[in-house]
């Protein structure tokens, strides 16, 4: 389904949350929307839910506006935070939950066998095989892992084959550990669907993972969007740059502002006419020992697993972060001579 967040703006109160929001959601891909805490994301996909009505702007579901529109009149499956199943009803019930309609009540068969086409029996087995629920159909929530609780109400809004599918912040409540292997099951479930996708995350390592779009809040704005390397490679902001993972922001001063190469700690870089300063970026894993690179002196190593995160301070006086293998790590207290991988590292106007 075609998605569009046209000039959205919403507050609780007197207390702005968004302010002009315009985001388009690829139809069947994955939008992620990634901020610091109070940027406005949870509030962005109850809007997108129905649960609140904006201020200002529309939503656009086909072309359609359905800005009054309430939930149960929008073809919308929601995975909150909490998960929020029933502990009363076992998997099967609770995915069978956003079957009903009225006050029809359905008898759900325990069985491990596939019940008959069209039935809402059928509608659960098919979401419960999808996500490998099929032996949890008959516990309780009380019964079931974090993970196994997560795919539960991933099923409970997939069974219903929502045309748009919200997912807040799903992963948030399980440990380091488990949240990296559920999180590569769930990109993986989520482009199986291929539904259109709204999910909301403050971890920028799993939105890079999820997103095939990604749209990044600051104070109730969108800062920029797009596809996800492109905005941690070529970031417009520092915000931005520093948001999406570690960076190395290096401020510089252009003497003319007319276009000439701009002569860095990394080498000569372009930058566009007019411009009289601005920041440079390189990422930690683009910083490699160089002989003909610039003087440095190693303050800082700590392990890290599969790299080691070195702290240097150049001849200049700035600080950079580099990734080296622990093979090749530099010790404390020694001098390295480091470079750039790549000849054009990033530039950022300010």
């Amino acid at each position: 389904m075609r998605t569009v967040i046209d000039g959205v703006s919403f507050a609780y109160g007197r207390e702005p949350v968004l302010s002009g929001v315009s985001v388009e959601l690829p139809e069947g891909g994955i939008t992620v929307v990634i901020g610091p805490s109070g940027s406005g994301k949870s509030t962005l996909l109850q809007l997108l839910a129905g649960l609140l009505h904006p201020a200002e702007g529309r939503i656009l579901f086909d072309g359609e506006d359905v800005t009054g529109v309430p939930t149960e009149r929008r073809d919308v499956g929601v995975v909150f935070q909490s998960y929020a199943l029933f502990p009363h009803l076992t998997v099967r019930e609770n995915i069978a939950f956003g079957l009903r309609t009225g006050r029809r009540r359905f008898s759900l068969r325990s069985s491990r066998r596939r019940p008959s086409r069209h039935s809402i029996e059928a509608r659960v087995w098919d979401s419960a095989a999808l996500l490998g629920l099929e032996p949890l159909l008959d516990r309780r929530p009380g019964q079931l892992s974090g993970g196994e609780q997560q795919r539960v109400a991933v099923a409970r809004a997939v069974a219903p084959r929502p045309s748009l599918l919200l997912l807040d912040e799903p992963l948030s409540a399980l440990d380091a550990r488990l949240r990296r292997t559920v999180r590569s099951e769930l990109a993986s479930l989520l482009r199986k669907l291929g539904t259109t996708v709204f999910y909301v995350t403050h971890d920028q390592e799993e939105a890079m993972l999820l997103a095939d779009h990604l749209v990044v809040l600051d104070q109730g704005r969108v800062v920029q969007a797009g596809p996800p390397l492109e905005l941690y490679r070529r970031p417009r902001t520092p915000f931005v740059a520093s948001f999406l993972g570690e960076a190395n922001l290096v401020e510089v001063t252009v003497d003319d502002g007319q276009g000439q190469p701009l002569h860095t700690p990394f080498g000569k870089l372009a930058y566009p006419a007019g411009v009289t300063r601005g920041w440079v970026l390189v990422r930690p894993e683009d910083v490699t020992e160089d002989p003909g690179g610039c003087c440095a002196t190693v303050v800082d190593c700590r392990g890290m697993g599969p790299v080691d995160r070195v702290v240097l301070v150049l001849d200049s006086g700035a600080e950079m972060l580099a990734h080296f293998p622990p093979e090749s790590a530099p010790t404390p207290g020694t001098k390295v001579r480091v470079g750039v991988r790549s000849r054009k590292p990033h530039f950022l106007p300010g």
